[in-house]
């Protein structure tokens, strides 16, 4: 059910920059309490989080870091949720959110996807799986473990992280699905999948950066 509050609350705190100042902004510059125009529908971040890429086996630092960024954005016309996800490597990459799915709704061989499963395809660096009739290719060199940080300051520190996993699979027409495993609970792997599409930096205007407008 929408939260008809929160809704309003969002919008009461949106001061709109002008275009000519929006212009000098784009989703790298957005903070949480910022808003975002997107596919005709205004978007307050309600959450910024942060990924450090890290080694694979044990969740070790490399010798560089690489961070990738996520936004939880809220509609101020749909009372909806979904999120953003941006990089940069060696240029701005922007994915948008399609939907959550249910890992039981993941065909694998005929069959719902297993834990066993997904280990095998990892280790073979190949696969195929099918979602909602789509089929979907294994991305080894997609795959990446990291280190999830559910505010700047512990970004900042490195500090209170939670080490997950994530499985990247991509379609013919270029749709993603990603399989998240995450490892901050020791007596079990909770795993979470979405589907998700790649946008242009350009397809987002900027209307605040963050929770008070500059």
């Amino acid at each position: 059910m929408n939260d008809l509050k929160q809704q309003l609350q969002a919008i009461r705190s949106l001061e709109v920059l002008s275009k000519q100042e929006g212009q000098k902004f784009d989703v790298t510059d957005v903070k949480k309490g910022g808003f975002i125009e997107l596919n005709d529908d205004t978007w307050q971040i309600i959450n910024y989080y942060s990924y450090l890429d890290v080694k694979w086996d044990d969740f070790s630092a490399r010798k560089k870091d690489y961070w990738m960024i996520e936004l939880e954005l809220y509609s101020l016309t749909k009372g909806t949720k979904t999120f953003v996800e941006w990089e940069i490597d060696d240029e701005l990459e922007v994915c948008l959110t399609d939907a959550s799915i249910k890992l039981r709704d993941i065909q694998y061989e005929g069959k719902s996807l297993t834990r066993k499963d997904l280990a095998y395809i990892e280790d073979e660096e190949e696969g195929e799986i099918k979602f909602a009739g789509t089929k979907y290719f294994y991305s080894d060199d997609d795959t990446w473990a990291g280190l999830f940080f559910k505010t700047v300051e512990d970004a900042k520190a490195k500090s209170n992280s939670t080490p997950l996993r994530v499985y990247e699979f991509e379609s013919d027409d270029g749709q993603y699905l990603s399989i998240e495993s995450w490892h901050g609970n020791e007596d079990k792997t909770e795993r979470e999948a979405f589907v998700s599409h790649s946008i242009k930096n350009r397809d987002i205007r900027v209307l605040q950066t963050s929770g008070q407008a500059n």
